[in-house]
């Protein structure tokens, strides 16, 4: 049975290097959503962003394992266990990084508990002092976290996976 306690939101560095190396910390909170220890949080925007990465040739060339039918398979299911919001209905502006923004609004609309990066333009929401900063932290109560500091912080979201 889930945690309903943790809801993620994985930011794409996150899904990358989880398929990279599973036993990773990356790797233990994705198979943690692929088991729905979990509640991964999607969008249909966040998907796309998934997919499209994943199949960057130059990704592909530095990464051959990626290079595999079982990642598409591995997408299909955390679609699968995800709770996925077809319509945001949300709109943050984050002008240090555009690219960000769905993130962050499905953040504010899903009531996320977390976002896993390592992003430090997101990282930065936390304690930063810029209005979007001011303003993310005032719409949501979500907390930014890399994944190490997750795990430390919560070992019982990924009991099981070592």
């Amino acid at each position: 049975m889930p945690s309903t306690e943790y809801r993620l939101i994985l930011d794409t560095n996150i899904i990358v290097r989880g398929f990279i190396n599973l036993e990773s910390a990356c790797g233990r909170i994705l198979r943690a959503c692929q088991r729905r220890q979990v509640i991964p949080l999607l969008s249909r925007a966040i998907l796309s962003e998934y997919r499209e990465i994943l199949r960057r040739p130059a990704i592909l060339e530095k990464y051959s394992e990626l290079n595999h039918p079982r990642i598409g398979i591995a997408i299909e299911r955390l679609l699968y266990v995800s709770d996925l919001h077809r319509r945001i209905g949300i709109h943050f502006s984050f002008p240090r990084d555009p690219k960000d923004s769905p993130f962050l609004e499905l953040a504010i609309a899903a009531s996320a508990t977390h976002i896993i990066t390592t992003d430090q333009d997101m990282l930065d929401l936390v304690d930063g002092r810029d209005d979007a900063s001011k303003r993310f932290r005032q719409r949501t109560a979500t907390q930014v976290l890399r994944p190490e500091d997750f795990i430390s912080q919560h070992p019982d979201a990924v009991k099981g996976l070592v």
